[in-house]
Order: C-alpha cells, then structure tokens, then sequence
C-alpha cells in the first residue's frame, strides 16, 4: 500500500474517480486533502443503560442538533459525533483513513477514537460525509465552527480493486447524510 500524494488526489478528482463535494483545491496538501466540520451532530444523553442490541435504548442514547452553521461547543470530556462539510466518494481501487489535525488535537480536540477507514466503494453510488467521533479532553469547552478544517482525508492505494465495495455490499452506514446513531444491533445474526 502506497499514500496518494496531492498532485494524485488532484488527478483523481479531475478524472472523477475520488470525489470531494464541495471542493477546494487549497485544501490539498503533500499527501492529504483537509476536510471542514459540517452543522449536524449527535449528542449522547444520560440513560439508565444502553443495550448495543436494542435499538430503541440506543436512539434514547443520542439527540441530533443542527446548528445551522453556528458553532457547536463541546463540553469538556464530552464526546459527540459529527459529519465533514464535503460528501466524499472512494473508488474500490482506494481505502481511504480519516486523521486528525494536529492544529486541532493541540486545542485537546480528537476527531476519531476508533473508526478513521473509509472503505473502498464508499459514496461511488451516493457522496455521502464522514462521520468523525469528537472528543473533548480539553479541561475548558471548545468552539467548533462549522466550515473549519477539522480533520485530513489520506488516500491509500491497495494491491487490487476490491470486486464489492462498501456501497455494494449495503454497509449498514452507507449513504447516512448526518451522523447517525450505531447499528451494532444490526450485527446480531
């Protein structure tokens, strides 16, 4: 596996097969394109208990907020989840990896505690945004401005396209246009 470069990214997105909507050339970089917070977020909330296989227990877990381009302040040692401004599209011949940004992590803002893969045959059918896991560990509250860089899209290059991408295989997140709540119940056979 091999990291695109930005001159790549350029290319791919000319030709069509990585899309970025809305796109800004400024925010590519040496391997790395910048992607900006959107205005939609999931807001966890005290319950008794969540049960990953009860889906109703998991919706009374969160609430969606929109900001409608305001900025969202998150608490300290709150975690919410939030989308990227561009809805994105990979080819199946790319994995795509969601990094934070060190201007960012520096305020003690995280943007993804575990799920950073964009899987290959994502968005190709219908863009859809990133959802990024916040955490604050900030001791104050930070803004975050919708339309701010918040995080880095890297693009890696695999030994073959995969045959059934993401969008393919109906990935049980596959075009959510807002940070949507876990579908672990989804996985219990």
């Amino acid at each position: 596996m091999a990291v695109l470069s930005g001159e790549q990214i350029r290319e791919y997105i000319r030709q069509g097969r990585i899309l970025v909507n809305p796109f800004d050339e400024k925010l590519i970089g040496p391997s790395q394109i910048d992607l900006r917070l959107g205005s939609k977020f999931r807001v966890f909330k005290a319950t008794k208990s969540v049960d990953p296989f009860d889906k109703k227990s998991i919706e009374k877990n969160t609430g969606l907020i929109d900001t409608k381009g305001k900025p969202f302040i998150i608490k300290s040692g709150q975690l919410v989840l939030g989308v990227t401004l561009e809805k994105i599209a990979v080819p199946k011949d790319l994995v795509g990896a969601i990094e934070g940004r060190s201007s960012v992590a520096r305020m003690g803002v995280f943007i993804h505690i575990s799920s950073g893969h964009v899987n290959p045959g994502s968005g190709v059918k219908a863009p859809f945004p990133v959802t990024l896991e916040i955490l604050n560990m900030n001791p104050s509250p930070v803004r975050l401005y919708p339309g701010m860089r918040i995080c880095q899209l890297l693009f890696y290059t695999m030994d073959r396209a995969a045959r059934r991408g993401y969008d393919d295989i109906k990935g049980k997140y596959s075009g959510k246009l807002e940070p949507s709540i876990s579908r672990v119940f989804e996985d219990r056979s």
